[in-house]
């Protein structure tokens, strides 16, 4: 019985932090005035909506997976975000380094609940560039970049749209 219980604590904890092949998360919140600079987005394929240049303008990137409880708990609110911004220039785009065959059934069932650019990553080329840069180890997580540079990073329930607005100043 004790098993149990602490099974399903443990179990809890991971739900509840984050998932991952990337494990816990390692905090977030603004990165720099100026922002760190970071390369393109490489993707395989662009499963929902069409290739973004995050070099201008201001962009969310949000890694996530079909399989993360907390990374489809945070979709609706996603979708939310990217109406409220949309007509400001911003696009969020959801990446995942899943497989087409993985993602692409999981978008089309969400449809309109998942209203947003979706794409997979290139070999983790890209999730690499931005995790791997900020020591981040939980999905979901998004980063907030404005002409190339990352400005901010975090859960993205975590003040999200309060740092798009910054952003947008």
């Amino acid at each position: 019985m004790k098993t149990i219980i602490f099974s399903f604590c443990i179990a809890s904890i991971l739900v509840l932090s984050g998932c991952g092949p990337f494990g816990e998360s390692s905090g977030g919140g603004k990165v720099s005035a100026g922002g760190d600079p970071v390369g393109k987005l490489d993707v395989a394929h662009w499963v929902k909506g069409k290739s973004v240049d995050i070099s201008k303008g201001v962009h969310v990137v949000e890694f996530w997976a079909t399989w993360c409880p907390p990374c489809r708990t945070s979709i609706p609110h996603l979708t939310e975000t990217q109406a409220k911004f949309k007509d400001r220039g911003v696009n969020i785009i959801g990446v995942t380094n899943e497989s087409l065959d993985e993602v692409e059934p999981f978008v089309k069932k969400m449809g309109d609940k998942m209203d947003y650019t979706v794409a997979i990553d290139n070999g983790r080329t890209t999730s690499d560039e931005f995790m791997g840069r900020y020591g981040v180890n939980g999905i979901p997580h998004a980063f907030i970049v404005k002409d190339g540079k990352v400005v901010w990073h975090d859960h993205p329930m975590s003040g999200l749209d309060q740092a798009i607005e910054d952003a947008l100043k």
